[in-house]
């Protein structure tokens, strides 16, 4: 761990100097007060939110639109907006959990935990086992408070509620990690779990192991895992590698080594970019793009009905939802009307990618967008329902050298 110097830059040296001039238990008071402090605001920008999220509301939509408010106001994902305004809205509703966290009792992290494991608990029993557990995280950590509320929660469902719910959120899920790599996570019943995990191993344990990356007995237990779980798939799957990846002529043949992006997994470096496209597995799709500012060539319809070929236009031009802020891939999203049909034509120029969530968002909340078919990168301007302004572009393919 680095240390730190006598005489650090400026803006700290001031505080450090306060704190340098402290015995060890005026300074142990001090973090004491700062962290009771930090709670305390923690439990101030909830009732913020909530606010917030009570005028949006007010104004009468469908879709109140308070999370992606949020989003847009804290530069953070919207979903990641939503589970804070969830939080913050729930939070506001739990008298007890407020006033602990308020209070500076427990940080924001325990509030949460306890907000979330006893969400589906009814009144008044749930009040009873906030104080428990608000007792309980006084001197104990975030992991050991799960491990006690979900103690509390298996043993006061007599009728295995929380049970029956739990597995119907079960699923599988990617997500997309830097350099070609991915996560794999599932959410499953505790007994599959194991099976899994122990029908993996002993896969990974034979002589057998699949090897995809030549790396034979240097390889350790946990990549042996997962050249197993590649290998299991391969041998029991039929499935093609559906290939969209772009890529400088140049960097393909091998003359440069930059601007190499998958539409899935975003930058990846040319070797993984070769290797994908030169696949015998492989699937390519054509894009066609303007030479000069990049963006694909717009196509038109007279129609309402979107033709598969502009409908996969606009999806490779915008690469993601085009709301502020949202990266869920265009690949999955919708294909919408800017302008609603017949006022707006069935073109490229008049349509974008917007994720399922956000574009019933544009629909039924207070959200207005507009935009300018003419610019060069199809931009967008979004106003929120309290009236601040962003703006989105499309994709830009330009090589990243």
């Amino acid at each position: 761990m680095p240390e730190i110097p006598e005489d650090p830059f400026p803006s700290v040296s001031a505080t450090l100097a306060d704190a340098r001039a402290l015995d060890d238990q005026e300074l142990v008071d001090e973090l004491t007060d700062v962290t009771r402090s930090i709670r305390a605001l923690q439990a101030k920008q909830a009732a913020i939110i909530a606010e917030v999220d009570s005028r949006i509301r007010a104004i009468g939509h469908p879709m109140s639109g308070t999370a992606e408010t949020v989003a847009v106001t804290l530069a953070m994902s919207p979903r990641s907006a939503e589970h804070l305004t969830d939080n913050s809205v729930e939070l506001c509703s739990r008298e007890v959990v407020w006033a602990a966290l308020a209070q500076g009792r427990i940080d924001l992290t325990k509030a949460q935990r306890i907000v979330d494991e006893l969400h589906e608990v009814p009144d008044p029993r749930r009040e009873y086992l906030e104080l428990l557990a608000i007792e309980y995280a006084l001197d104990h950590t975030p992991h050991q408070l799960r491990r006690y509320l979900l103690g509390l929660t298996c043993d006061h469902d007599p009728d295995a509620t929380l049970r029956k719910k739990a597995l119907e959120n079960r699923g599988v899920s990617v997500t997309p990690r830097g350099h070609g790599m991915a996560d794999i996570s599932a959410y499953v019943s505790v007994e599959v779990a194991e099976a899994f995990m122990q029908a993996l191993e002993k896969l990974a344990a034979s002589p057998e192991c699949a090897d995809p990356y030549a790396q034979g007995d240097a390889r350790t237990k946990e990549q042996r895992c997962a050249d197993a779980l590649a290998g299991f798939l391969t041998a029991h799957c039929t499935y093609r590698i559906n290939v969209d990846v772009v890529i400088p002529a140049d960097t393909l043949i091998g003359d440069n080594e930059y601007g190499a992006e998958s539409k899935r997994l975003g930058p990846i470096t040319s070797e993984l970019a070769r290797t994908l496209c030169f696949s015998p597995d492989a699937r390519w799709r054509r894009l066609v793009t303007d030479p000069l500012s990049g963006r694909l060539v717009d196509l038109s319809a007279e129609t309402y009905r979107i033709p598969e070929r502009i409908r996969t236009a606009v999806k490779a031009r915008d690469l993601t939802c085009r709301f502020p802020g949202c990266h869920r891939s265009a690949e999955y999203a919708d294909c919408d009307h800017i302008v609603p049909w017949p006022k707006g034509k069935t073109r490229a120029t008049d349509l974008a990618g917007l994720c399922r969530h956000h574009h019933r968002v544009k629909t039924h909340s207070a959200w207005k967008v507009k935009h300018d078919p003419s610019t060069p990168h199809h931009d967008m301007v979004w106003t929120s329902p309290l009236g601040t302004v962003h703006a989105t572009t499309a994709h830009n393919y330009h090589r990243r050298d």
